[in-house]
């Protein structure tokens, strides 16, 4: 058959379920078989892959449906075949390139007719391997003896600049295309490097809040020290306060006494009473010395059982940290030979504390977390104990912790805080009203 040079050629191509090629014919050789005039027999009750291809005047494939097809018992396809073949070639999407560009490709994988999707299959597509090799060297082969006309001298030149527009189509396309690729790949670099960089930032945001609260922790321990001694001072201060009063009225009683009896011995000689004067201004300054000397005494007594109590707070303190080691050293010794075996066979030690979640616990560390959870969980959050308790006890009730003169506390709920870090004692675990009245009596203490 012959057909124009701009012309497509259309044929059949029947493969064996292995992918090999059964039988090759025209297009009008297939509609002879659809409309039962020549049956072929050797397919009688099959079904087999089939593939319409339309070949250019070159001999190159640019369009292919791949389709099953039935044949009945005597050899005829069954009559219920019935697939627009050019309407699915001319619709179809780019597939492979076999020598003329991509070709437009309809199979089971990208049917451009979704309800005819069961009747097509899907082929090969590895490079060199599968029916579309099949296909490219079949149509190369001429088998067929496909023919075009020869162009005229117009019709070359229409071809040719068809050719050179196409050309320019594609080398656009591949520029496109390659603008495309480059710009994707700066846009994935530079939201790669915003999300180190926000990363990064989220890094240091928490660094500085952990360092904040630890700050703000101390320096609310030093407050309420401070707060403290001064409270002690002031209560030492009304004390001895109270014992000079006591010693200046049992004076301002002595004086009166002693007045009242010079009072009495007016008139008397004046050698008596120059006496009595003495006698009143010796025992006054006796008076005045003893309680001056019990005052002193009350102050060093002060002062010798604070240091006593200093002493003794530095002897506890040396006892427990000896206490202790030696607690490590037993449970290390004891059961070291324990945790290296369960450790060999794969054990992990994990708890799970509020604030820091589940922690993997070191064989070296497991003593430490024995003799105090609450610390251990505290230093992996990284605040301190009294820090972590305090939170505990709100992040377990989230109430407010004010209480007023009457020792009646508030409890009205609060927002939970989900870590220890972020949590500030004092005023997290406060409401709002009660906040403003930390903050005033908390000056009111500073200023005082």
């Amino acid at each position: 058959m012959i057909f124009d040079h701009d012309e497509l050629a259309s044929a059949i191509f029947l493969f064996d379920r292995q992918g090999g090629l059964l039988r090759e014919m025209l297009y009008s050789e297939f509609e002879a078989i659809l409309d039962g005039y020549v049956p072929v027999r050797e397919l009688a009750n099959q079904t087999i892959p089939a593939v319409f291809a339309q070949i250019n005047s070159k001999l190159l494939v640019e369009r292919a449906v791949f389709f099953w097809v039935s044949f009945t018992r005597t050899g005829e396809i069954d009559p219920s075949w019935n697939l627009p073949l050019d309407q699915l070639a001319m619709n179809a999407s780019a597939g492979p390139d076999l020598g003329a560009g991509p070709i437009k490709l309809a199979c089971a994988s990208q049917c451009p007719i979704s309800h005819h999707r069961g009747s097509l299959w899907d082929p090969d597509l590895r490079k060199g391997k599968g029916q579309l090799t099949v296909l490219k060297k079949s149509a190369a082969l001429n088998r067929l003896s496909i023919q075009f006309r020869e162009p005229s001298k117009d019709e070359l030149e229409q071809a040719q600049s068809r050719e050179k527009q196409e050309q320019q189509r594609n080398f656009n396309e591949e520029y496109l295309q390659e603008l495309r690729s480059h710009m994707a790949h700066l846009l994935k670099e530079q939201r790669l490097k915003a999300s180190t960089i926000e990363r990064e930032r989220e890094r240091e945001i928490k660094e500085i809040k952990t360092e904040s609260a630890n700050r703000l922790e101390e320096y609310r321990q030093l407050l309420d020290s401070k707060g403290r001694a001064l409270e002690e001072e002031r209560e030492r201060n009304k004390s001895l306060k109270e014992t000079i009063e006591g010693q200046a009225k049992k004076i301002e009683g002595l004086r009166e006494y002693f007045e009242h009896k010079l009072s009495l011995r007016e008139g008397e000689e004046s050698d008596h009473i120059e006496a009595l004067k003495q006698n009143y201004e010796t025992e006054l300054e006796l008076k005045v010395n003893a309680a001056t000397t019990e005052l002193q005494e009350l102050l060093q007594m002060r002062e010798v059982e604070l240091l006593y109590r200093n002493e003794q707070e530095a002897q506890l303190h040396d006892e427990i940290a000896r206490l202790r080691q030696e607690n490590e050293q037993f449970v290390a010794n004891s059961g070291d030979r324990l945790l290296d075996k369960m450790a060999s066979k794969g054990i992990s030690f994990v708890t799970y504390q509020p604030g820091a979640g589940h922690i993997t616990l070191p064989k070296s560390e497991i003593s430490r977390f024995m003799d105090n959870p609450i610390a251990y969980a505290a230093s992996v959050c990284g605040v301190q104990e009294g820090h972590y308790l305090a939170w505990l006890e709100h992040y377990q009730a989230p109430v407010c912790k004010h209480c007023d003169e009457a020792g009646t506390i508030c409890s009205a709920n609060i927002q939970r805080i989900n870590s220890p870090s972020e949590f500030h004692i004092g005023h997290d675990d406060h409401c709002d009203q009660h906040k403003k009245i930390k903050s005033i009596n908390s000056l009111k203490l500073a200023g005082a």
